[in-house]
């Protein structure tokens, strides 16, 4: 459905792209309360070096059914899932905190040095650690995703024969997308670098929310270090105004993730989205990523308005 952006409503739900979330559903009201207190605690103590018989005990789940429960919920115990995160959160350090050092990256993780970091990334992703700081600035985005996703959340059992896509990759197939024009947009930059939310966010606060990162269509198969994205404040007045972005149709998706591999997900889906509806993408456009709000529950996520740039020459009006 074709709509305007006068007519589009920005404060509208969010689709969850969060396995956790999505496991936790069927769960009663109880059970699921004190999962997601496990949760919190398992991303939000990650330093602290807790053992998931800890955060059990903690969260008022005894050890045994925890276990059971967890495993047979998440498609991994709660040691593998902690193990899992703990990567994930290293590998976001050392692809986007250029200045902080290896060590510093592998104690904030919750490993006990950097040789224990190194073993771990070794052999759950065949890299170093150096080799993914490296990526971080002269790697790609396909590149990226390619390393995130040896660490998305198993949709099954790891012994099962049957492989089926990470439950991120599975969410993002599902996720809606709708057409929307948009007029002439002017922003006032921030910074002429490809926005590190969570480093914005620290920096800004809740000012952050509303901040539009642009990044010309041509450049996204580009290493991170050469795109020219630019990141600020949107819907300033037109005399405040450093930059324009042109008016024109935008495949859009409103999305909420608690991962980088679920936020790589999400746009790789929108770009496949536009081909399957036989849309042309306007290489003289740029992707337009909106921060919309992040929040503080049991994983920590993010929402956000994505909008890529499509010609309508083979399309006809609905």
């Amino acid at each position: 459905m074709k709509q305007t952006a006068d007519s589009f409503d920005i404060s509208t739900s969010l689709y969850e792209l969060v396995p956790e979330s999505t496991l936790l559903a069927p769960l009663a009201d109880n059970v699921r309360k004190r999962f997601e207190m496990a949760l919190q605690l398992m991303h939000s103590t990650l330093s602290d070096r807790l053992t998931w018989e800890q955060i059990a005990s903690r969260s008022a789940i005894s050890p045994f059914h925890f276990h059971r429960q967890f495993t047979q919920l998440f498609h991994e115990t709660p040691g593998q899932y902690l193990h899992r995160i703990r990567l994930q959160y290293a590998i976001s350090q050392l692809l986007m905190s250029q200045n902080s050092s290896i060590t510093q990256i592998a104690l904030s993780s919750g490993y006990s040095s950097s040789q224990a970091l190194a073993k771990a990334l070794k052999r759950e992703t065949g890299y170093q650690a150096k080799q993914i700081k490296a990526l971080g600035q002269t790697g790609t985005p396909d590149q990226t995703i390619a390393l995130l996703r040896k660490l998305a959340h198993p949709s099954q059992h790891r012994t099962s024969e049957v492989v089926q896509p990470p439950i991120e990759q599975q969410l993002a197939s599902s996720m809606p997308c709708e057409l929307i024009w948009f007029p002439a947009r002017g922003i006032y930059t921030q910074t002429a670098h490809r926005g590190d939310w969570h480093r914005l966010f620290d920096h800004h606060g809740q000012q952050t929310a509303r901040m539009l990162c642009a990044t010309p269509v041509l450049e996204l198969d580009r290493p991170w270090h050469d795109m020219t994205s630019v990141t600020g404040k949107w819907r300033t007045p037109p005399e405040q105004s450093d930059q324009v972005i042109s008016e024109g149709y935008y495949l859009c998706a409103k999305v909420r993730v608690a991962s980088d591999i679920a936020y790589l997900n999400a746009l790789e889906s929108l770009f496949r989205q536009a081909e399957w509806l036989g849309y042309d993408l306007d290489n003289n456009g740029s992707l337009i990523e909106i921060l919309l709000d992040m929040d503080t529950r049991f994983t920590g996520t993010a929402g956000f308005h994505f909008q890529i740039p499509v010609q309508l020459a083979h399309m006809q009006d609905e």
